[in-house]
């Protein structure tokens, strides 16, 4: 098929990609020198982009993707088997815990968010389905990495820089792979402000047929999720997945 390239569309695909990856943390200059693309034709694209709702400038001038985006992204998501398959489950154990819930995979060496179930609160987390996240600094990249066989750890880790978040993310692949051991042995993974100061979350493996395809995890605020205090939770979040793995055909679900 021949490639057909129109420059202002594959410009705004690149701003719109950096926008995703770095959601509300880049302002028009920040993006011109990250991606060396003149000031003019960022602060040009973002004018129609937004205007069409596709991202969204906060109060100190930087951006974060709009509702447009998801709206699409969810016409797609909405249509995955695995998504329909795990909602209902998803929507029980926000109600059951309080918790928002994730569902993810992961996608090109990255973690991909597929859906998400989130409680009448007034604490919000800026997740969303189709948000793209580096797997070492979650629970749900985590976990599905730890269940992975050894050429397919090994391909997800070649080359990969364990690029830093905050202080506590992990940065050496040797670190790594022995945490990702005790998370198979345990059976779910912990996220502690690993990307986000303040931030928590719990997550375990989804399979399909013996093959882990996703995992499912709890978010809250370092003051409400308390590790040692935790049991009920992980209990929780693995009777979830055991019912989702069920439903996609898992052979063995037990963790």
């Amino acid at each position: 098929m021949t490639k057909y390239k129109v420059p202002a569309l594959e410009k705004a695909i690149t701003i719109l990609d950096f926008i995703a990856s770095h959601n509300g943390k880049y302002s028009i200059t920040d993006i011109h020198k990250e991606l060396d693309i003149s000031k003019t034709t960022v602060f040009s694209t973002l004018k129609v982009l937004e205007y069409h709702d596709m991202v969204k400038k906060n109060e100190k001038g930087q951006y974060k993707i709009g509702v447009k985006l998801y709206e699409l992204g969810m016409s797609y998501i909405s249509e995955v088997d695995m998504v329909k398959i795990a909602r209902p489950h998803l929507q029980r154990l926000m109600e059951g815990t309080g918790y928002t819930v994730h569902l993810g995979v992961i996608d090109e060496g990255e973690l991909l968010y597929v859906d998400k179930v989130e409680p009448n609160s007034f604490i919000r987390f800026s997740t969303f389905p189709g948000l793209r996240s580096d797997f070492h600094i979650t629970s749900l990249g985590k976990v599905i990495a730890a269940y992975l066989d050894e050429e397919e750890l090994d391909n997800l880790l070649a080359n990969k820089e364990l690029t830093k978040h905050t202080s506590s993310t992990i940065r050496d692949q040797s670190e790594l792979r022995l945490i990702l051991n005790d998370i198979r042995k345990k059976g779910f993974a912990i996220e502690d402000e690993e990307e986000e100061i303040g931030v928590r979350c719990i997550g375990v493996p989804v399979f399909n047929g013996e093959n882990v395809v996703a995992s499912i995890s709890i978010v809250g605020h370092t003051s409400m999720l308390d590790f040692n205090h935790a049991d009920e939770l992980i209990n929780r979040l693995q009777q979830t997945a055991q019912h989702v793995s069920k439903e996609l055909g898992a052979v063995n679900v037990s963790l």
